[in-house]
């Protein structure tokens, strides 16, 4: 078995045999275990455009994601798996991890 959190409803996940799918309804925030997992954690407040608009910025605080990265992160170092976001996050810093190497 395989956990797919932090999912798109009825995306790509859904219906694997094997793979049990959390999307926004079962809050992934809350998973406990026991399979490894392929997280994909909101990536909004921690890209490029962190802040909102650029016609209006500064409407949000960086890494504002209700914890989800860093519970995303905790299941994949407790549970093995999986951690996928953007190259250019901002959360690799923030938990200061190495960002992914550009070829």
């Amino acid at each position: 078995m395989i956990a797919a959190l932090y999912v798109e409803t009825d995306g790509c996940y859904f219906g694997i045999p094997g793979v049990v799918a959390w999307d926004i309804t079962r809050d992934a925030r809350t998973y406990a275990g026991p399979h490894p997992t392929v997280c994909h954690p909101p990536c909004a407040r921690w890209g490029r455009f962190w802040h909102g608009s650029t016609r209006k910025p500064h409407q949000f605080e960086l890494g504002a994601d209700d914890g989800c990265f860093e519970a995303a992160l905790a299941c994949v170092r407790r549970w093995g798996g999986v951690l996928e976001h953007p190259a250019d996050s901002h959360a690799w810093a923030a938990f200061k991890m190495a960002a992914p190497v550009r070829h």
